[in-house]
């Protein structure tokens, strides 16, 4: 009986630790976005560092974390983070949280398509762009940074297309909020 006691109480101590390290998590990630939200980016990026320390797969820490390093010019860290935001939504893990209660995600009205200059057309160039993109509580678009660029005036149409992007924020308790996510644009030659 003693042994069954001492392992149940085991086992519970594992889960209220568990529960405890989420919550530290979810507490940095919430501190380090509010921190970025201030325009205190280096200390945004010390905490959310930390975050994605503990959690690897934390996409919102990693978009935060990248669009703090673009805050402050440090292009090649910003790129890092937000390749990692675009891999972990591209295997799937921390994909758009789901909707709470009482709570809204941002959504795109319209995405004005980026037309194809023709110094790349003449050069045959082709790929995807990739924008974070930064969708402000006021329903403006607030930043721009491209972490994936092609040449020819590719990158620069598809930042100017990405900044008149109408989009409905996302609400939370009846309040607007502030969010980054990844836009892309496709160039193909068919």
């Amino acid at each position: 009986m003693k042994k069954l006691s001492i392992g149940t109480l085991f086992l519970v101590f594992l889960s209220a630790a568990g529960v405890c390290f989420a919550q530290e998590g979810e507490s940095a990630l919430v501190k380090g976005v509010g921190l970025y939200e201030k325009g205190e980016y280096q200390q945004a990026v010390s905490v959310l560092q930390k975050v994605v320390e503990t959690d690897e797969q934390d996409r919102k820490a990693w978009l935060y974390l990248g669009m703090s390093e673009a805050k402050l010019k440090n292009r090649s860290n910003a790129v890092k983070a937000f390749k990692k935001a675009f891999k972990i939504s591209k295997e799937g893990a921390g994909a758009e949280e789901t909707s709470a209660a009482g709570q809204t995600k941002t959504k795109i009205i319209s995405k004005p398509r980026a037309q194809y200059p023709q110094a790349a057309r003449d050069n045959l160039t082709q790929g995807e762009i990739r924008l974070a993109v930064e969708f402000g509580a006021d329903g403006k678009i607030k930043e721009v940074f491209a972490f994936q660029t092609l040449p020819d005036g590719l990158t620069e149409i598809c930042v100017e297309a990405a900044r008149k992007i109408k989009f409905q924020p996302g609400t939370k308790d009846g309040k607007p909020y502030s969010t980054i996510a990844i836009v892309t644009y496709d160039f193909r030659i068919y």
